[in-house]
């Protein structure tokens, strides 16, 4: 079974020295973007990532955290984590029921270089992204390459991988298989989980089993270029259950995934020509997902399974025209999303097979023209989202809305730009922030409206040899923000997804990167970040989940030829949580560290080379809560090999 393989990491490449990484770069010579970071196959490869999750790291305004059901998922300026929207090769990956995806179990050998755009993100990235979007650009490759992993860790981790491109006749192809092994998480403090935890340093219920497939195919035909890929991950998991709530209370969350696929498949071809250029993007997403719920943290007796299944089909056009010295762009996304669910009660309650669909429309257009020695960019859009399938809520009416945008970058010396940018944009709920119970967590609220959010951006941008430096100041106000509260009903504490009337977020990202002699780096991101809620419709001000500061600092070092060292310090300010009461709880901030290695043993017959890695994650084994109940792993260590 696929389920079988061991997870996915990526060989770095041949190098003597660590890369240092662009912290931000403009797509076009002639269009204005709001501030965007990015990185290159080389400069991600450096940092030994595992996983799409450990790609996004440290680039700086975006972090990593896992959620209630045990995902990675990215945020962009600590927004809500379905505020920011991630895309591979430009099709959106997460399942839009929930309007989430896993980046933790994304191999990241898939992944030839990311892009991260916040703030006002340009209309080809549709709806919903109101914070910022991912786009995820797969490897290719014209010639003969094949990279191999292979590492074991602590807890009966274990992980294997696989990446190959190569040409045959006018097509470049890349296959990948990948998977991934754990028997639990460490544990940082056993203290603080109390009711759930033994003494044996593994947290409850916190296995996984994770494998995926990949292929993709490029060629050219003329003016034309096509690009396919199909991507297949399969996932078995269990959820820790909550270490705040007393089960004779708040009964927490006893949950087990052992069913949860998701294929996607997706197609882009663009033509070209001395006048404009076409781009057509088309994709399919199939999602399958079982979960069931114990009675107790002994997981040996089902009280109910929810059963879902999802289909998505979507396309996007991109049409792009020049007429000198003005550039307009017409754009056009469509997709409609399907989603089963059917909840059984045991020992023999099933309930009523629930349709739901979802559809999403955005048209618009930008127009690029020169302006005060500068790029300019304008463009307006319409959204709406329907929702002609509720299941057993009530009808919903239309919901629309327009987006507007505006960016202007010009260079103030050489390597060195300053860009102003903003614009209105909007995010609809998602069908299971609607409709969803969650097995009797949630209360739904069809009443639930879009979160429209004004934003605006100042980015100053500095480019030299071995250096570079981006400072962004940045400001949302968003009204109807959509957040929760807790309601008892019949005895029991349940969630509910409300607006507030309004918030506002405000603060500075900052990326730097430094070559500080031969064969050593430094690395510096982050951001601080304040956010609050509107007074008298929130159950506090501050917004919950949103750290006042969060700041990566790393050194790269290669002492002598052939061998590779890297720490990552990261320091996360206090934030602030919904308790299951709906008061308000402290998350205190902390220090995390973490030790990469890699030797370059010599190489094999036929010339490809063998290196011994190396890490140490959490090396102080600190406690760090990004979400009340649920602390991050502790300390855990893994040694490999890659060969390429």
């Amino acid at each position: 079974m696929i389920s079988t393989l061991l997870l996915f990491a990526l060989l770095p490449p041949e190098q003597e020295q660590w890369d240092t990484i662009t912290v931000t770069a403009a797509p076009a010579p002639d269009r204005a973007l709001p501030p965007s970071v990015a990185a290159d196959e080389e400069q991600l490869l450096a940092r030994q990532p595992r996983s799409a999750a450990e790609v996004l790291k440290q680039l700086p305004g975006v972090t990593i955290r896992p959620n209630s059901g045990g995902e990675s998922v990215a945020r962009v300026r600590g927004a809500e984590e379905r505020q920011t929207q991630i895309f591979l090769d430009g099709a959106p990956l997460a399942v839009p029921w929930d309007g989430r995806v896993d980046l933790g179990v994304i191999p990241a050998g898939l992944i030839g270089s990311v892009r991260a755009t916040k703030g006002a993100v340009p209309f080809e990235f549709g709806a919903n992204a109101v914070a910022g979007a991912i786009d995820l650009e797969t490897r290719s490759g014209g010639t003969r390459n094949l990279r191999a992993t292979a590492s074991a860790g602590s807890l009966g981790f274990a992980d294997f991988a696989a990446v190959a491109t190569l040409s045959a006749g006018r097509a470049d192809l890349t296959f990948a298989a990948a998977g991934l092994t754990r028997d639990a998480e460490p544990v940082a403090d056993l203290d603080a989980l109390p009711f759930s935890q033994p003494r044996s340093g593994r947290r409850t219920n916190t296995d996984l089993d994770s494998a995926s497939l990949f292929a993709a195919a490029r060629t050219t035909a003329g003016p034309l270029a096509l690009r396919a890929y199909v991507l297949h991950v399969e996932t078995r998991r269990g959820i820790a259950p909550e270490s705040d709530r007393d089960p004779a209370v708040d009964a927490p969350r006893y949950w087990r995934y052992p069913d949860k696929d998701l294929t996607q498949a997706a197609l882009t071809a663009t033509l070209s020509s001395g006048a404009g250029s076409a781009r057509l993007t088309a994709w399919q997403q199939w999602f399958d997902q079982q979960i069931e719920q114990y009675t107790s943290a002994a997981y040996t007796r089902v009280r109910a399974i929810e059963e879902n299944r999802d289909s998505t089909q979507g396309a996007r056009l991109v049409l792009s025209t020049r007429l000198v010295p003005v550039t307009l762009r017409l754009v056009g996304t469509a997709q409609t999303s399907r989603h089963l669910q059917r909840d059984t009660m045991l020992p023999s309650a099933i309930g009523p097979l629930l349709r739901y669909r979802q559809n999403l429309l955005t048209v618009g257009g930008e127009a690029d023209a020169p302006l005060l020695g500068g790029d300019l960019t304008v463009g307006a859009a319409y959204d709406r989202s329907t929702n002609p399938a509720t299941g057993n809520k009530p009808a919903q009416p239309p919901k629309d809305a327009l987006a507007f945008s505006a960016a202007w970058r010009v260079p103030l010396a050489d390597g060195i730009t300053v860009a102003v940018s903003g614009g209105r944009r909007t995010r609809f709920p998602s069908a299971r922030e609607l409709f969803g119970e969650a097995l009797g967590r949630f209360l739904p609220n069809p009443d639930l409206q879009p979160e429209r959010a004004w934003l605006a951006d100042v980015e100053l941008a500095v480019q030299r040899p071995g250096f570079a430096l981006t400072v962004n100041p940045f400001y949302a106000r968003t009204d109807e923000t959509i957040g929760q509260r807790v309601v008892r009903v019949a005895g029991v504490n349940r969630r509910q997804r409300i607006n507030f009337s309004g918030s506002e977020s405000y603060g500075v990202d900052v990326g730097l990167a430094a070559d500080l002699t031969p064969g050593l780096a430094a690395e510096l991101n982050g951001g601080v970040l304040r956010a609050r809620a509107d007074a008298g419709t929130a159950p506090f001000r501050r917004l919950p989940q949103r750290p006042a500061f969060d700041v990566t600092g790393a050194l790269t070092w290669a002492p002598v030829t052939g061998l590779s060292l890297r720490g990552e310090w990261r320091r996360v300010g206090d934030a602030v949580d919904l308790d299951p009461r709906g008061a308000r709880a402290r998350l205190p901030g902390g220090d995390e560290v973490n030790l990469r290695g890699r030797l370059d043993l010599g190489a094999l017959p036929g010339g490809a080379r063998i290196h011994l890695i190396g890490s140490i994650d959490n090396v102080t084994d600190v406690v760090i809560t990004p979400q009340l109940g649920l602390p991050l792993p502790g300390r855990a260590f893994r040694i490999g090999v890659q060969i390429g």
